[in-house]
């Protein structure tokens, strides 16, 4: 009966190590996908090297063991063998709750008499990288279901862009119907900090609301929240969504990035 027991458990273990392996296997090649369209930072870098180390904890399972079992022989392999999982555990508890973090700032939900704030992304030679597409599209639904609110585009124009990031929003922004006289341009900003800086400095000169609908996506909201608040503004959040392939990259880059910022290192 133990005996049974213990093919069952067993076999029940080696099935669930396959399929957690499939499972950061295709997260893998999520994290590498974008490599093919340009993308590589420290979010699929750090994304790429957790899921190679959990498939070889998962489908190398055999392997892996005799590895914990023989640092189990002396005193450091004993403490490290100890510590990895309390680390993993504690970094689980640490990502849920930036997570939350970030799922509060996306729900801000932006006053009625407000001004709306579109933060730049790479403008690829003339045309707009993905995500700062899907700022525009969001940035234009929001418009034209507040038809009052003015809105400032701001985001520079970097040594491989053709034009700046705000005169490719507000192009693309007046080509969706959006009107020019409701479109401000902010084209120095090379970093949220000055997006947001430079787009209180047209607020204060043009007498807009200081309440802000800031549009940028979802993941980045709860960064830009701090600085918005830091800079004496209301915020409020219109998030843009995010192609489903760059997510988990960005995602865990903005992780770093919130870190990096409660430390001071950013």
């Amino acid at each position: 009966m133990n005996k049974n027991k213990s093919k069952g458990k067993k076999k029940f273990m080696t099935v669930l190590n396959i399929l957690l392996g499939a499972i950061f296997l295709v997260l893998l090649l999520t994290f590498f996908f974008p490599i093919f369209g340009g993308v590589l930072n420290i979010g699929n870098i750090l994304g790429m090297i957790f899921c190679a180390v959990m498939i070889f904890v998962t489908w190398g399972n055999v392997l892996f063991m005799k590895i914990v079992n023989a640092m189990k022989t002396n005193a450091v392999g004993k403490i490290i063998v100890f510590a990895v999982p309390v680390i993993f555990v504690l970094g689980i508890l640490y990502v849920g709750f930036l997570t939350s973090l970030i799922v509060s700032a996306d729900k801000t939900v932006p006053k009625e008499e407000c001004t709306v704030i579109v933060l730049g992304c790479q403008v690829r030679g003339d045309h707009p990288s993905l995500m700062l597409y899907e700022r525009i599209e969001s940035a234009c639904q929001y418009l034209k279901e507040h038809p009052d609110v003015p809105c400032i585009v701001t985001g520079g124009k970097g040594d491989d862009e053709n034009i700046s990031e705000a005169q490719c929003m507000y192009d693309i922004l007046v080509k969706m119907g959006i009107s020019p006289d409701r479109i401000y341009m902010e084209d120095k900003a090379v970093d949220t900090v000055e997006n947001i800086k430079f787009s209180k400095e047209i607020i204060e000169q043009n007498g807009l609301s200081t309440n802000t609908a800031i549009v940028t996506d979802i993941f980045h909201e709860y960064r830009a929240s701090n600085i918005v608040k830091d800079a004496g503004l209301v915020y409020g959040s219109v998030p843009a969504d995010c192609v489903w392939y760059l997510l988990p990259t960005f995602y865990v880059r903005e992780l770093v990035a919130i870190t990096a910022t409660f430390f001071g290192l950013a």
